[in-house]
């Protein structure tokens, strides 16, 4: 009875794993590529790089429903909150897509409010002018490919994309190991499979030491 429960533990175990194995390889597989193509990309930026162009754009702040003063503008260098700002800052969020803003920084002198934005493959900055009551947008956006090589790194790529990447990275660890299994079960490969898994452990290591170049 101790043997056969045993041996149904142990068919269980390898049954669940390969159910894993399998669901989470097709459940990574369109990730899996991306990854590995945009890793491919970074490794020759020099041809897969990307190219970006700079764009403006002028909005006049009634467009945000405010208006911004002086008095404004010298609260916000005082470290004081803004109502109108928050209506600009909230009115840019949803203006294609914009993220929050990185920086906000009062020149009271010139009468400016400067606003920065982190941009996958870009950034964008915002000038807002008491004077004119005008929103100057300056933004550089790249295409699709340097947009790839960002998401990649998860570079000004938001919080959404970056539990992306922690569940991708998660659910690899999980296609390895029970891949392991799987293999360990396989006696006729098992041998061939445990020289190419160390191999494939040490070559990279040995690479490293021999030929990555390093201080001290």
């Amino acid at each position: 009875m101790t043997y056969n429960r045993k041996k149904n533990t142990r068919k269980s175990f390898y049954y669940y794993c390969r159910l894993l194995h399998i669901y989470s390889s097709t459940a990574l597989f369109t990730l899996l590529m991306f990854f590995c193509l945009s890793g491919f990309f970074l490794n020759h930026l020099d041809i897969f790089g990307g190219q970006h162009t700079d764009e403006q754009i002028e909005i006049a702040l009634t467009e945000f429903g405010v208006g911004f003063t002086q008095a404004e503008l010298d609260s916000i260098a005082q470290g004081k909150g803004s109502k109108p700002l928050e209506q600009i800052l909230a009115g840019l969020h949803g203006y294609g897509h914009m993220p929050k803003a990185k920086s906000v920084e009062a020149d009271v002198e010139m009468g400016e409010l400067i606003i920065d934005f982190d941009l996958p493959a870009g950034y964008a900055t915002a000038v807002i002018s008491v004077e004119s009551q005008m929103l100057v947008l300056d933004y550089r956006q790249g295409d699709w490919l340097a947009v790839i090589n960002d998401l990649h790194k998860g570079r000004h790529t938001g919080a959404v994309w970056s539990w992306v990447i922690d569940l991708s990275a998660l659910l690899m660890i999980l296609f390895a190991l029970t891949g392991l299994v799987v293999l360990f079960q396989n006696r006729r490969q098992r041998g061939t499979a445990t020289w190419l898994l160390i191999a494939g452990s040490v070559t990279p290591l040995i690479i490293y030491i021999a030929g990555v170049p390093r201080v001290g």
